[in-house]
Protein backbone atom coordinates (compact mmCIF):
# COMPACT_ATOMS: atom_id res chain seq x y z
CA UNK A 1 0.00 0.00 0.00
CA UNK A 2 2.84 2.37 0.90
CA UNK A 3 4.66 1.61 -2.37
CA UNK A 4 1.51 2.26 -4.40
CA UNK A 5 0.98 5.58 -2.60
CA UNK A 6 4.62 6.50 -3.24
CA UNK A 7 4.40 5.66 -6.98
CA UNK A 8 1.20 7.69 -7.32
CA UNK A 9 2.86 10.66 -5.51
CA UNK A 10 5.87 10.50 -7.85
CA UNK A 11 3.63 10.39 -10.95
CA UNK A 12 1.61 13.37 -9.71
CA UNK A 13 4.85 15.26 -9.03
CA UNK A 14 6.19 14.50 -12.52
CA UNK A 15 2.90 15.55 -14.08
CA UNK A 16 2.96 18.77 -12.08
CA UNK A 17 6.46 19.66 -13.27
CA UNK A 18 5.56 18.67 -16.85
CA UNK A 19 2.63 21.04 -16.67
CA UNK A 20 4.88 23.83 -15.39
CA UNK A 21 7.34 23.11 -18.24
CA UNK A 22 4.59 23.50 -20.78
CA UNK A 23 3.70 26.86 -19.31
CA UNK A 24 7.37 27.98 -19.06
CA UNK A 25 9.30 26.53 -22.04
CA UNK A 26 11.87 29.33 -22.12
CA UNK A 27 15.47 28.39 -21.28
CA UNK A 28 17.58 30.20 -18.73
CA UNK A 29 21.34 30.67 -19.08
CA UNK A 30 23.24 29.81 -15.85
CA UNK A 31 26.99 30.34 -15.45
CA UNK A 32 28.69 28.36 -12.65
CA UNK A 33 32.29 29.27 -13.53
CA UNK A 34 34.48 31.42 -15.82
CA UNK A 35 34.75 30.44 -19.46
CA UNK A 36 32.37 29.18 -22.12
CA UNK A 37 32.47 25.63 -20.84
CA UNK A 38 30.84 26.50 -17.47
CA UNK A 39 27.39 27.37 -18.80
CA UNK A 40 24.05 25.64 -18.26
CA UNK A 41 21.19 26.41 -20.60
CA UNK A 42 18.04 24.63 -19.48
CA UNK A 43 14.39 25.52 -18.91
CA UNK A 44 13.55 27.24 -15.65
CA UNK A 45 11.53 24.26 -14.48
CA UNK A 46 14.67 22.11 -14.69
CA UNK A 47 16.41 24.27 -12.10
CA UNK A 48 13.36 24.28 -9.85
CA UNK A 49 13.03 20.50 -10.12
CA UNK A 50 16.75 20.02 -9.42
CA UNK A 51 16.56 22.26 -6.35
CA UNK A 52 13.52 20.29 -5.18
CA UNK A 53 15.39 16.99 -5.53
CA UNK A 54 18.45 18.38 -3.71
CA UNK A 55 16.18 19.54 -0.88
CA UNK A 56 14.60 16.10 -0.61
CA UNK A 57 18.06 14.52 -0.60
CA UNK A 58 19.37 16.82 2.14
CA UNK A 59 16.29 16.30 4.30
CA UNK A 60 16.58 12.54 3.84
CA UNK A 61 20.29 12.67 4.69
CA UNK A 62 19.63 14.65 7.89
CA UNK A 63 16.88 12.23 8.92
CA UNK A 64 19.19 9.29 8.20
CA UNK A 65 22.02 10.79 10.28
CA UNK A 66 19.63 11.59 13.13
CA UNK A 67 18.12 8.11 13.16
CA UNK A 68 21.56 6.51 12.92
CA UNK A 69 22.78 8.58 15.86
CA UNK A 70 19.73 7.53 17.85
CA UNK A 71 20.30 3.93 16.94
CA UNK A 72 23.97 4.04 17.95
CA UNK A 73 23.08 5.84 21.19
CA UNK A 74 20.45 3.22 21.98
CA UNK A 75 22.98 0.48 21.31
CA UNK A 76 25.44 2.15 23.70
CA UNK A 77 22.75 2.66 26.35
CA UNK A 78 21.58 -0.91 26.03
CA UNK A 79 25.16 -2.08 26.35
CA UNK A 80 25.71 0.07 29.42
CA UNK A 81 22.46 -1.13 30.95
CA UNK A 82 23.50 -4.68 30.29
CA UNK A 83 26.89 -4.11 31.86
CA UNK A 84 25.33 -2.26 34.79
CA UNK A 85 22.83 -5.06 35.26
CA UNK A 86 25.62 -7.62 35.11
CA UNK A 87 27.65 -5.56 37.60
CA UNK A 88 24.69 -5.35 39.97
CA UNK A 89 24.04 -9.07 39.69
CA UNK A 90 27.69 -9.90 40.32
CA UNK A 91 27.96 -7.42 43.18
CA UNK A 92 24.75 -8.65 44.77
CA UNK A 93 25.88 -12.24 44.52
CA UNK A 94 29.32 -11.39 45.93
CA UNK A 95 27.77 -9.38 48.78
CA UNK A 96 25.54 -12.32 49.69
CA UNK A 97 28.59 -14.56 49.81
CA UNK A 98 30.44 -11.95 51.87
CA UNK A 99 27.58 -11.73 54.38
CA UNK A 100 27.64 -15.53 54.70
CA UNK A 101 31.41 -15.29 55.37
CA UNK A 102 32.19 -17.17 52.14
CA UNK A 103 35.03 -14.77 51.38
CA UNK A 104 36.93 -16.84 48.84
CA UNK A 105 33.80 -17.49 46.77
CA UNK A 106 32.95 -13.79 46.92
CA UNK A 107 36.46 -12.88 45.76
CA UNK A 108 36.25 -15.44 42.97
CA UNK A 109 32.90 -14.07 41.77
CA UNK A 110 34.25 -10.52 41.62
CA UNK A 111 37.51 -11.49 39.92
CA UNK A 112 35.60 -13.48 37.31
CA UNK A 113 33.57 -10.41 36.51
CA UNK A 114 36.63 -8.11 36.51
CA UNK A 115 38.28 -10.37 33.94
CA UNK A 116 35.60 -9.16 31.49
CA UNK A 117 35.03 -5.63 32.76
CA UNK A 118 38.25 -4.40 34.29
CA UNK A 119 36.99 -0.83 34.85
CA UNK A 120 34.21 -1.69 37.28
CA UNK A 121 34.53 0.66 40.27
CA UNK A 122 31.78 -1.12 42.22
CA UNK A 123 33.57 -4.45 41.90
CA UNK A 124 36.91 -3.08 43.04
CA UNK A 125 35.34 -1.29 46.02
CA UNK A 126 33.61 -4.46 47.24
CA UNK A 127 36.77 -6.48 46.70
CA UNK A 128 38.73 -3.92 48.74
CA UNK A 129 36.13 -4.21 51.50
CA UNK A 130 36.41 -8.01 51.60
CA UNK A 131 40.22 -7.95 51.66
CA UNK A 132 40.15 -5.38 54.47
CA UNK A 133 37.79 -7.60 56.48
CA UNK A 134 40.18 -10.51 55.99
CA UNK A 135 43.09 -8.38 57.18
CA UNK A 136 44.80 -8.42 53.78
CA UNK A 137 45.62 -4.72 53.77
CA UNK A 138 47.96 -4.78 50.77
CA UNK A 139 45.37 -6.38 48.48
CA UNK A 140 42.71 -3.99 49.73
CA UNK A 141 44.98 -1.03 49.01
CA UNK A 142 45.72 -2.39 45.53
CA UNK A 143 41.99 -2.55 44.74
CA UNK A 144 41.50 1.02 45.91
CA UNK A 145 44.43 2.15 43.76
CA UNK A 146 42.72 0.55 40.75
CA UNK A 147 39.58 2.57 41.54
CA UNK A 148 41.62 5.78 41.73
CA UNK A 149 43.26 5.01 38.40
CA UNK A 150 39.78 4.91 36.89
CA UNK A 151 38.45 7.88 38.87
CA UNK A 152 41.06 9.82 40.82
CA UNK A 153 38.34 11.80 42.64
CA UNK A 154 36.30 8.83 43.83
CA UNK A 155 35.37 9.88 47.37
CA UNK A 156 34.59 6.38 48.64
CA UNK A 157 37.97 5.04 47.52
CA UNK A 158 39.82 8.06 48.95
CA UNK A 159 38.04 7.66 52.29
CA UNK A 160 38.78 3.94 52.41
CA UNK A 161 42.43 4.47 51.46
CA UNK A 162 42.78 7.04 54.23
CA UNK A 163 41.16 4.65 56.69
CA UNK A 164 43.51 1.82 55.70
CA UNK A 165 46.60 3.94 56.30
CA UNK A 166 45.18 5.22 59.58
CA UNK A 167 44.68 1.65 60.77
CA UNK A 168 48.25 0.88 59.71
CA UNK A 169 49.57 3.87 61.67
CA UNK A 170 50.78 5.75 58.59
CA UNK A 171 49.17 9.06 59.49
CA UNK A 172 50.95 11.02 56.76
CA UNK A 173 49.41 8.94 53.97
CA UNK A 174 46.08 8.87 55.78
CA UNK A 175 46.06 12.67 55.92
CA UNK A 176 46.94 12.79 52.21
CA UNK A 177 43.99 10.61 51.15
CA UNK A 178 41.46 12.20 53.51
CA UNK A 179 42.55 15.64 52.30
CA UNK A 180 42.03 14.54 48.69
CA UNK A 181 38.60 13.20 49.62
CA UNK A 182 37.79 16.55 51.19
CA UNK A 183 38.91 18.38 48.05
CA UNK A 184 36.62 16.18 45.97
CA UNK A 185 33.67 16.67 48.34
CA UNK A 186 33.92 19.66 50.73
CA UNK A 187 30.90 18.37 52.69
CA UNK A 188 32.58 15.00 53.35
CA UNK A 189 31.92 14.81 57.10
CA UNK A 190 33.60 11.42 57.45
CA UNK A 191 36.91 12.74 56.10
CA UNK A 192 36.65 15.84 58.28
CA UNK A 193 36.20 13.79 61.47
CA UNK A 194 38.97 11.36 60.51
CA UNK A 195 41.37 14.23 59.86
CA UNK A 196 40.40 15.80 63.16
CA UNK A 197 41.04 12.51 64.98
CA UNK A 198 44.45 12.08 63.33
CA UNK A 199 45.48 15.63 64.17
CA UNK A 200 44.47 15.04 67.80
CA UNK A 201 46.59 11.89 67.94
CA UNK A 202 49.52 13.81 66.42
CA UNK A 203 49.03 16.74 68.79
CA UNK A 204 48.42 19.16 65.92
CA UNK A 205 45.83 21.18 67.81
CA UNK A 206 45.54 24.08 65.40
CA UNK A 207 44.69 21.74 62.50
CA UNK A 208 42.30 19.68 64.61
CA UNK A 209 40.54 22.88 65.71
CA UNK A 210 40.16 23.91 62.05
CA UNK A 211 38.62 20.52 61.23
CA UNK A 212 36.19 20.87 64.12
CA UNK A 213 35.09 24.31 62.87
CA UNK A 214 34.74 22.94 59.34
CA UNK A 215 32.59 20.06 60.61
CA UNK A 216 30.23 22.45 62.38
CA UNK A 217 29.92 24.54 59.24
CA UNK A 218 28.87 21.47 57.21
CA UNK A 219 26.89 19.32 59.65
CA UNK A 220 23.15 19.78 60.07
CA UNK A 221 22.71 17.28 62.93
CA UNK A 222 22.04 19.28 66.12
CA UNK A 223 22.85 16.45 68.53
CA UNK A 224 26.18 15.65 66.87
CA UNK A 225 26.97 19.36 66.70
CA UNK A 226 26.51 19.68 70.47
CA UNK A 227 29.21 17.08 71.04
CA UNK A 228 31.45 18.73 68.48
CA UNK A 229 31.04 22.09 70.19
CA UNK A 230 32.23 20.48 73.44
CA UNK A 231 35.21 19.03 71.60
CA UNK A 232 35.98 22.45 70.15
CA UNK A 233 36.35 23.80 73.68
CA UNK A 234 38.94 21.12 74.43
CA UNK A 235 40.74 21.74 71.15
CA UNK A 236 40.84 25.47 71.83
CA UNK A 237 42.41 24.70 75.20
CA UNK A 238 45.04 22.42 73.66
CA UNK A 239 45.92 25.03 71.06
CA UNK A 240 46.29 27.63 73.82
CA UNK A 241 48.54 25.22 75.71
CA UNK A 242 50.62 24.75 72.55
CA UNK A 243 51.01 28.53 72.20
CA UNK A 244 52.10 28.81 75.82
CA UNK A 245 54.53 25.89 75.95
CA UNK A 246 56.01 25.94 72.43
CA UNK A 247 55.81 29.59 71.41
CA UNK A 248 55.85 31.21 74.86
CA UNK A 249 52.92 33.37 73.72
CA UNK A 250 51.30 34.28 77.03
CA UNK A 251 48.83 36.77 75.59
CA UNK A 252 47.27 34.61 72.89
CA UNK A 253 47.30 31.52 75.08
CA UNK A 254 45.67 33.36 78.01
CA UNK A 255 42.98 34.63 75.66
CA UNK A 256 42.12 31.08 74.64
CA UNK A 257 42.15 29.78 78.21
CA UNK A 258 39.72 32.52 79.21
CA UNK A 259 37.50 31.64 76.25
CA UNK A 260 37.46 28.02 77.37
CA UNK A 261 36.58 28.98 80.94
CA UNK A 262 33.79 31.26 79.71
CA UNK A 263 32.27 28.24 77.93
CA UNK A 264 32.92 25.73 80.73
CA UNK A 265 33.40 27.06 84.26
CA UNK A 266 34.56 23.61 85.44
CA UNK A 267 37.37 23.11 82.90
CA UNK A 268 40.16 22.54 85.44
CA UNK A 269 43.02 22.29 82.93
CA UNK A 270 42.23 25.75 81.55
CA UNK A 271 42.58 27.25 85.05
CA UNK A 272 45.89 25.42 85.54
CA UNK A 273 47.34 26.62 82.24
CA UNK A 274 46.01 30.16 82.71
CA UNK A 275 47.86 30.22 86.04
CA UNK A 276 51.01 29.09 84.21
CA UNK A 277 50.59 32.02 81.84
CA UNK A 278 50.31 34.38 84.83
CA UNK A 279 53.51 32.96 86.31
CA UNK A 280 55.37 33.42 83.03
CA UNK A 281 54.28 37.05 83.13
CA UNK A 282 55.61 37.36 86.71
CA UNK A 283 52.16 37.33 88.36
CA UNK A 284 52.56 34.39 90.75
CA UNK A 285 50.11 35.83 93.32
CA UNK A 286 47.43 36.15 90.65
CA UNK A 287 48.09 32.54 89.63
CA UNK A 288 47.60 31.24 93.19
CA UNK A 289 44.42 33.28 93.67
CA UNK A 290 43.10 31.89 90.39
CA UNK A 291 43.95 28.31 91.37
CA UNK A 292 42.32 28.65 94.78
CA UNK A 293 39.08 29.80 93.15
CA UNK A 294 39.44 27.08 90.52
CA UNK A 295 39.69 24.28 93.08
CA UNK A 296 36.74 25.58 95.06
CA UNK A 297 34.72 25.69 91.84
CA UNK A 298 35.84 22.44 90.18
CA UNK A 299 36.98 20.26 93.09
CA UNK A 300 39.69 18.87 90.80
CA UNK A 301 42.73 17.74 92.78
CA UNK A 302 45.01 18.40 89.82
CA UNK A 303 44.69 22.07 90.73
CA UNK A 304 45.94 21.38 94.27
CA UNK A 305 48.84 19.33 92.96
CA UNK A 306 49.77 22.14 90.58
CA UNK A 307 49.68 24.69 93.38
CA UNK A 308 51.81 22.44 95.56
CA UNK A 309 54.42 21.82 92.84
CA UNK A 310 54.78 25.52 92.04
CA UNK A 311 54.93 26.46 95.74
CA UNK A 312 57.70 23.95 96.44
CA UNK A 313 59.61 24.86 93.29
CA UNK A 314 59.57 28.56 94.14
CA UNK A 315 60.35 27.91 97.84
CA UNK A 316 57.12 29.63 98.90
CA UNK A 317 54.89 26.85 100.28
CA UNK A 318 53.12 29.19 102.70
CA UNK A 319 50.31 29.97 100.23
CA UNK A 320 49.33 26.38 99.62
CA UNK A 321 49.75 25.50 103.32
CA UNK A 322 47.39 28.31 104.26
CA UNK A 323 44.90 27.17 101.64
CA UNK A 324 45.03 23.56 102.90
CA UNK A 325 44.44 24.78 106.44
CA UNK A 326 41.42 26.78 105.31
CA UNK A 327 40.04 23.75 103.49
CA UNK A 328 40.50 21.59 106.61
CA UNK A 329 38.88 24.22 108.83
CA UNK A 330 35.88 24.59 106.54
CA UNK A 331 35.61 20.85 105.78
CA UNK A 332 36.79 18.92 108.89
CA UNK A 333 35.08 15.75 107.72
CA UNK A 334 37.08 15.62 104.48
CA UNK A 335 40.25 13.93 105.72
CA UNK A 336 41.70 13.88 102.17
CA UNK A 337 42.71 17.51 102.68
CA UNK A 338 44.73 16.53 105.76
CA UNK A 339 46.30 13.69 103.78
CA UNK A 340 47.43 16.10 101.06
CA UNK A 341 48.69 18.58 103.64
CA UNK A 342 50.63 15.86 105.44
CA UNK A 343 52.17 14.80 102.14
CA UNK A 344 53.22 18.40 101.51
CA UNK A 345 54.68 18.75 105.01
CA UNK A 346 56.70 15.60 104.52
CA UNK A 347 57.88 16.83 101.14
CA UNK A 348 59.25 20.08 102.60
CA UNK A 349 60.72 18.31 105.66
CA UNK A 350 58.14 19.61 108.15
CA UNK A 351 57.97 16.13 109.62
CA UNK A 352 56.32 16.88 112.97
CA UNK A 353 53.47 18.70 111.23
CA UNK A 354 53.09 15.75 108.85
CA UNK A 355 52.85 13.31 111.77
CA UNK A 356 50.35 15.52 113.57
CA UNK A 357 48.02 15.68 110.56
CA UNK A 358 48.33 11.99 109.80
CA UNK A 359 47.46 11.07 113.37
CA UNK A 360 44.35 13.22 113.03
CA UNK A 361 43.13 10.98 110.21
CA UNK A 362 41.28 7.71 111.05
CA UNK A 363 43.78 5.63 109.07
CA UNK A 364 42.34 2.31 110.27
CA UNK A 365 39.11 3.01 108.41
CA UNK A 366 40.92 3.25 105.09
CA UNK A 367 41.23 0.42 102.62
CA UNK A 368 44.14 2.29 101.08
CA UNK A 369 47.58 2.02 102.71
CA UNK A 370 48.84 5.47 101.63
CA UNK A 371 48.22 7.03 105.04
CA UNK A 372 50.17 4.37 106.90
CA UNK A 373 53.07 4.58 104.49
CA UNK A 374 53.24 8.35 104.84
CA UNK A 375 53.19 7.99 108.63
CA UNK A 376 55.90 5.34 108.49
CA UNK A 377 58.09 7.57 106.34
CA UNK A 378 57.54 10.47 108.73
CA UNK A 379 58.60 8.39 111.74
CA UNK A 380 61.67 7.19 109.87
CA UNK A 381 62.73 10.78 109.25
CA UNK A 382 62.42 11.45 112.99
CA UNK A 383 64.33 8.28 113.89
CA UNK A 384 61.30 6.72 115.57
CA UNK A 385 61.87 3.27 114.17
CA UNK A 386 59.43 1.36 116.37
CA UNK A 387 56.58 3.66 115.39
CA UNK A 388 57.69 3.43 111.75
CA UNK A 389 57.75 -0.36 111.91
CA UNK A 390 54.25 -0.44 113.37
CA UNK A 391 52.96 1.82 110.61
CA UNK A 392 54.64 -0.35 107.97
CA UNK A 393 53.11 -3.50 109.49
CA UNK A 394 49.66 -1.92 109.35
CA UNK A 395 50.26 -0.94 105.74
CA UNK A 396 51.39 -4.45 104.81
CA UNK A 397 48.17 -5.95 106.16
CA UNK A 398 46.47 -4.19 103.31
CA UNK A 399 47.07 -5.86 99.95
CA UNK A 400 46.07 -2.80 98.00
CA UNK A 401 48.82 -0.58 96.59
CA UNK A 402 49.42 3.05 97.43
CA UNK A 403 47.25 4.87 94.94
CA UNK A 404 45.47 8.11 94.40
CA UNK A 405 45.03 7.86 90.65
CA UNK A 406 43.30 10.27 88.36
CA UNK A 407 40.12 8.58 87.13
CA UNK A 408 38.23 9.44 83.95
CA UNK A 409 34.58 10.07 84.83
CA UNK A 410 33.58 9.01 81.32
CA UNK A 411 35.35 5.64 80.86
CA UNK A 412 36.97 4.95 84.30
CA UNK A 413 40.49 4.92 82.85
CA UNK A 414 43.04 5.63 85.58
CA UNK A 415 46.44 7.22 85.22
CA UNK A 416 49.40 8.30 87.31
CA UNK A 417 49.48 11.73 85.72
CA UNK A 418 46.79 14.31 85.21
CA UNK A 419 45.78 15.03 81.63
CA UNK A 420 43.27 17.48 80.23
CA UNK A 421 42.38 14.86 77.60
CA UNK A 422 41.62 11.26 78.61
CA UNK A 423 44.10 9.01 76.73
CA UNK A 424 41.48 6.26 76.52
CA UNK A 425 38.20 7.84 75.39
CA UNK A 426 39.53 11.23 74.22
CA UNK A 427 37.17 13.22 76.44
CA UNK A 428 38.25 16.57 77.83
CA UNK A 429 38.10 17.67 81.47
CA UNK A 430 37.10 14.25 82.82
CA UNK A 431 40.24 13.32 84.80
CA UNK A 432 40.19 13.83 88.57
CA UNK A 433 41.23 12.02 91.73
CA UNK A 434 38.17 10.08 92.83
CA UNK A 435 38.04 10.35 96.60
CA UNK A 436 35.78 7.33 96.76
CA UNK A 437 38.58 5.25 95.25
CA UNK A 438 40.24 5.27 98.66
CA UNK A 439 37.22 3.34 99.94
CA UNK A 440 36.07 1.37 96.92
CA UNK A 441 38.72 -1.12 95.82
CA UNK A 442 36.57 -2.42 92.97
CA UNK A 443 37.13 0.75 90.93
CA UNK A 444 38.21 0.02 87.39
CA UNK A 445 41.82 1.07 86.86
CA UNK A 446 44.73 0.85 84.48
CA UNK A 447 47.25 -1.70 85.78
CA UNK A 448 50.60 -0.17 86.60
CA UNK A 449 49.27 3.35 87.05
CA UNK A 450 50.05 3.79 90.73
CA UNK A 451 50.50 7.17 92.40
CA UNK A 452 53.24 7.06 95.03
CA UNK A 453 52.71 9.69 97.67
CA UNK A 454 56.22 9.51 99.10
Amino acid sequence: MFIIALIISILILIAFFEYLYMLNPAKVLLRYGTGNHYILNYPLIFYIFAAFLVGIFLVSLIILIRDSARYIKNLINNRQEYISSEIDNSINKAEELYIRAQYEKAIGTIKKYLARYEDSIKAYLLLAKIYKHKGNIEESESCLNNVLKIDKSNVIALNEAGNLHKIGGDFEKAVYFFSKALEAAPDNLYAILELKDIYIKKGEWKNSYKMSKLFLSQSKDKEINKKEERDMIGLKYEYGKFLLENENDTERSAKRFNQVISHDKNFAAAYISLGDAYIKKGKADDAFKLWEKAFLRTGNFAVLIKMEDVAVKTNHPENIIKFYQELIYNNPEKWEYRLFLAKLYLRIEMVDEAISNLNAIPLSSLKDNSGYLLLAESYLKRGKYNEAAQAFRKALKNLYPVKLPFICSNCNFSSLNYSSLCPSCYSWNTMNIAVQSLYDTQLKEDSGNVLKLI
